[in-house]
């Protein structure tokens, strides 16, 4: 093999030594477009933060809808890239009368966002649900359950079940279950920009209303950065039970959509709408013989793709 390699002219060993840095050209070029990729995927991934400052929720001065001093949970966001695409916040915490309570979320650049008020209260005069807090909690766009109708559901003195909610208008509010309204905490929050989501988000919490009190043991907060390209929706029809619907119709309007979309579950219940435009808000009705549905329609901001956006229904 040396004999051969020696017997090579000047002008092969040249060309030879040419290709061998073109190949170490092309690949060093594919290495770092795939560290770009990789970066960059890596980059447009969720970004958890945890809150700090948690502690006890300073009580209400007073039997009225009084505030008192308020207990600030701080999330450090640093480094986050992209513009704001969706959030969720969750918190594990207790307190002996959820009527008392009023919670935030804040941006670094003041916008807020309520996530309950004084659940259960009528009026001003009105102290409001007295069931408790004693799990975690998470607030999201997603989700489909009533917070309000959950405390309503639990009777005087025992825990709203953990899990996930969406967000409720302020109270009081004349109808304590299902309570107030939902909103969108996404929209809130949309077209915040990389900027603006960098730096101190709060999540308030504020007791105005004397005697009962409680505190916030843990907190996370959960930003997606926006998605530029199309978003899938999938989710299940069911009984409540569990038993899959078939044939239901789910319709789809709103966003940027010009007509509505339709598509039908298969036989399991299952559904699934590809290609709908991200960073827009949309209506998921659902119809189907002999049922009807808890929560129909549902408002939903799809930043991303989406699953478990499920429909639960009770026969008629």
């Amino acid at each position: 093999m040396l004999t051969n390699v020696s017997r090579r002219t000047s002008g092969e060993l040249q060309l030879i030594h040419r290709k061998l840095l073109v190949i170490s050209a092309i690949a060093l070029k594919t290495f770092f477009v795939v560290s770009f990729v990789l970066l960059t995927s890596v980059a447009l991934m969720a970004a958890t933060y945890t809150g700090t400052n948690t502690g006890a929720i300073p009580d209400g001065p007073s039997n009225s809808r009084s505030c008192g001093t308020p207990r600030d949970v701080q999330f450090n966001v640093a480094g986050f890239t992209g513009n704001f695409g969706a959030v969720s916040v969750s918190f594990t915490a207790t307190h002996t009368f959820v009527g008392d309570l009023e919670v935030t979320l804040i941006a670094p650049n003041g916008a807020a966002h309520l996530l309950f008020s004084f659940v259960g209260s009528n009026s001003n005069t009105d102290a409001g649900d007295s069931s408790n807090l004693g799990a975690t909690y998470s607030f999201l766009d997603t989700a489909t359950s009533n917070f309000w109708a959950a405390a309503a559901g639990v009777g005087n003195n025992a825990n709203v079940p953990g899990g996930s909610y969406r967000t409720q208008a302020a109270g009081p509010f004349a109808n304590d279950n299902p309570g107030p309204p939902f909103t969108n905490m996404n929209s809130t929050f949309a077209g915040l920009t990389q900027a603006q989501i960098n730096g101190t988000w709060i999540l308030r919490f504020r007791d105005c209303w004397q005697a009962d009190t409680g505190s916030v043991s843990a907190a996370s907060l959960l930003l997606l950065p926006l998605s530029a390209g199309p978003a899938t929706v999938e989710g299940r029809v069911v009984t409540s039970d569990g038993r899959g619907i078939k044939n239901a119709l789910i319709e789809v309007t709103g966003g940027n959509l010009t007509e509505p979309r339709y598509v039908i579950t298969n036989t399991f219940g299952f559904y699934r709408i590809p290609d709908l435009e991200s960073g827009q808000s949309y209506v998921f009705a659902v119809r189907a013989k002999k049922y009807n549905f808890r929560e129909n329609p549902i408002f939903i901001s799809v930043e991303q793709d989406l699953r478990g956006i499920d429909f639960i229904a009770d026969p008629f």
